[in-house]
């Protein structure tokens, strides 16, 4: 390829800083990583801890909200960490799952499938051990969202808890490989 073709081709292909990129929810930090702006992965990078846990409850923290316009989310991936600070529930295995709403209530598993459309629940220990899980399949491949959709990715948990924690700490990585589908106009 010739330097004008190269200039041209990144004119027309490279990275578009005037994109907008999604926000990370509070004790999360996020990394966008793009070759042309349309294609992200995204990687966020938690420290943070869910609000307090005790008897059968389901919890959730917003981790990330997705920018304005319709995008697709093609795969993704969690390394997470629960550990029990108060030591009251080391021995439970919630269920940790990723979705577009708040799980909320009086719960002991993901019974509302919005609550786990992004990760299907997985069992997690709370004594520190890592979650390692790549999202296999999302809806056809691949979960479309239109620009009136919802545009935010909650971490949910549920579980009838052995014991009360004040906060349930959640550390470790999600990542999520999507793709914007407007542009920078829109």
């Amino acid at each position: 390829m010739s330097y004008a073709s190269d200039i041209n081709w990144r004119k027309s292909y490279g990275p578009r800083p005037n994109f907008a990129l999604g926000t990370p929810g509070v004790g999360v930090v996020a990394d966008h990583f793009t070759v042309d702006g349309y294609h992200i992965l995204t990687r966020l990078t938690l420290d943070a801890a869910f609000p307090a846990v005790t008897g059968t409850i389901g919890v959730g923290l917003l981790v990330y909200t997705f920018p304005a316009g319709v995008h697709r989310l093609l795969a993704g991936r969690i390394k997470l960490a629960l550990t029990a600070l108060d030591g009251n529930v080391d021995d439970d295995t919630p269920e940790l799952s990723l979705g577009d709403t708040i799980v909320v209530g009086a719960v002991a598993t993901m019974s509302t499938g919005s609550w786990e459309n992004l990760l299907t629940a997985q069992v997690a220990v709370c004594d520190g051990t890592v979650e390692d899980k790549a999202i296999l399949q999302i809806t056809a491949g691949h979960l479309m969202n239109e620009a009136a959709g919802k545009k935010v990715v909650y971490l949910n948990v549920a579980d009838i808890w052995a014991g009360a924690e004040a906060a349930l700490p959640i550390t470790g990585e999600i990542w999520l490989d999507w793709t914007r589908m407007t542009s920078a106009e829109e």
